[in-house]
């Protein structure tokens, strides 16, 4: 072979070697790629939507043998055998073959090497124009004899397997069997039982954002309605740029991007502030994670979520910015530029689309703080009684607590003789803030936050204190100091305020 070689390359010509690879290696490896549980079932539902399916049903549950099986029917068009066998080879289609606008798919590769990441048995079954075939990946096969070899299955066959009943007049199943990836793997019934019960917890929520657009279509839109069942259960569409709560979110512009093999449509949306919000809608808006950690861009491609919550080097995460969500529509002819993988689970921003979307997202940002800002001016600007004042020395910010304050004020007074405890008492409360642990936990969990008085009794204690601080020596306090009271944080937004303060002292004018 050296010789014919180095006589070949001396006659400037190659010699042409076909090696195939080997199909049992191949298939293992690519067992390994990254798909997670839930990035292979949003891969499997990818199809049956392309295939125009209304009703998409996924359950797992144990076989008469007493194996787990996962099963996803829909009523699509389904497959004739010909387009069924072709559809279960590996790369049915090159990734630069032009796609319809709403098709899902890529690479060819995704049914297949997101099933088999899961298991070692894929059978799917279609049914169309009154023919039902059935086409099988077995792993063992293909390793006991190290070759390409699809299994046809009898009617027999067919109709021995599991779920196989549901499957409608036209449509489609995909089975998992041989499920080998569970985290027990274990004769007892229970603990397999359990083990899927905690892989489709989180694939739930994850099928649901991810497929949002399409369990619940946006007026207007060219996307038809979807049910999508998961053991039984109807999967509810999130609701993650607000638009539909009340209240709502502040919608940004539609801006749009014009590039070479198409259009990208880029929008912003601000949402409410965690006060206005019910702690359902918080939960429900966070994503199940945090209002900080869900900001960011929501990128998609034929209205499937590709990947969010994410800023992609475009911004900083912030708690100005926590607010912000950027929804990106790409189509997909722009599938190459923006680097979609395989598991349609990461996406590249192209630099061309980057420079031009750094600038609308650094507008976009500037209007998503204003709530805060807002929030931050209103009270610095409110001429209540703060107790905390906000300064700024040398670069750097602090709080401390307001001398001038009338209740600060008259401790100080009534404390004259022990005048360096008091300022000591006040200087060890400024300086040991938990300033980390608050921040952490507004972040978080906004809605848990409670350090305004709840309770009218409470809010009484509170106003009897400031009352007795502004006017010590009356027995009524004027209609200004009340007012003025009324508009100190954290009674400004408190309807109670002045009722229960005319039940202290009466106001006058």
């Amino acid at each position: 072979m050296e010789y014919l070689a180095q006589g070949a390359l001396d006659m400037d010509e190659a010699i042409e070697i076909t090696l195939r690879p080997s199909a049992a290696k191949l298939l293992e490896s690519m067992r390994d790629i990254g798909y997670s549980f839930k990035s292979s079932l949003a891969d499997i539902v990818d199809n049956c939507v392309a295939a125009g399916a209304k009703h998409i049903r996924i359950v797992n549950n144990v076989d008469a043998g007493g194996s787990p099986y996962i099963a996803i029917t829909d009523d699509g068009v389904g497959m004739l055998p010909a387009d069924l066998t072709a559809a279960m080879q590996h790369g049915a289609r090159s990734p630069r073959e032009h796609r319809e606008e709403g098709d899902l798919g890529r690479f060819g590769l995704g049914m297949k090497t997101a099933s088999l990441s899961q298991c070692r048995r894929l059978t799917v079954v279609s049914r169309r124009d009154g023919v039902t075939s059935a086409r099988s990946w077995d792993l063992d096969t293909v390793l006991a004899r190290d070759e390409w070899i699809l299994l046809s299955l009898s009617s027999s066959q067919i109709g021995d397997l599991p779920e196989v009943d549901m499957l409608p007049a036209r449509g489609t199943l995909v089975l998992w069997q041989s499920l080998d990836r569970l985290d027990e793997l274990t004769p007892a019934e229970d603990m397999v039982h359990e083990a899927l019960n905690r892989l489709f917890a989180v694939a739930r929520p994850h099928l649901a954002l991810t497929f949002h657009r399409f369990l619940r279509p946006e007026a207007p839109s060219k996307v038809g309605r979807i049910a999508m069942m998961v053991n039984g259960s109807l999967l509810d569409a999130p609701d993650p740029f607000a638009r539909d709560m009340t209240p709502q979110s502040d919608s940004h512009e539609v801006e749009r991007l014009d590039v070479p093999g198409g259009s990208i449509e880029v929008q912003a949306f601000t949402l409410p502030h965690h006060q206005g919000l019910t702690p359902v809608q918080l939960e429900s808006l966070a994503l199940g994670s945090s209002m900080s950690e869900s900001q960011g861009l929501y990128i998609y491609r034929a209205n499937r979520l590709i990947c969010g919550g994410t800023w992609l080097g475009l911004a900083k995460k912030s708690e100005l910015t926590k607010l912000l969500r950027v929804r990106i529509d790409v189509p997909t002819s722009l599938d190459f530029e923006w680097g979609v993988d395989v598991r349609k689970s990461r996406i590249n921003l192209p630099a061309s689309v980057r420079q031009r979307l750094r600038p609308l997202v650094e507008r976009m940002t500037e209007k998503a703080v204003r709530p805060y800002v807002h929030r931050g001016h209103k009270q610095a600007k409110s001429g209540g009684l703060p107790l905390w004042v906000r300064v700024t020395e040398r670069g750097a910010i602090r709080y401390e607590i307001n001398r001038d304050h009338p209740i600060v004020a008259r401790v100080v007074a009534l404390g004259s003789g022990v005048k360096f405890e008091v300022d000591s008492l006040i200087a060890s409360i400024e300086s040991t803030i938990p300033l980390e642990s608050m921040f952490s936990d507004v972040g978080a969990t906004p809605q848990q936050m409670r350090q305004a008085p709840s309770t009218e009794e409470d809010l009484l204690v509170l106003l009897s204190a400031f009352v007795d601080a502004v006017s010590p020596a009356s027995s009524t306090i004027s209609r200004s100091e009340a007012e003025k009271i009324a508009r100190t944080h954290p009674f400004s937004n408190d309807s109670r305020v002045l009722s229960i303060l005319e039940k202290i002292r009466p106001i006058v004018s």
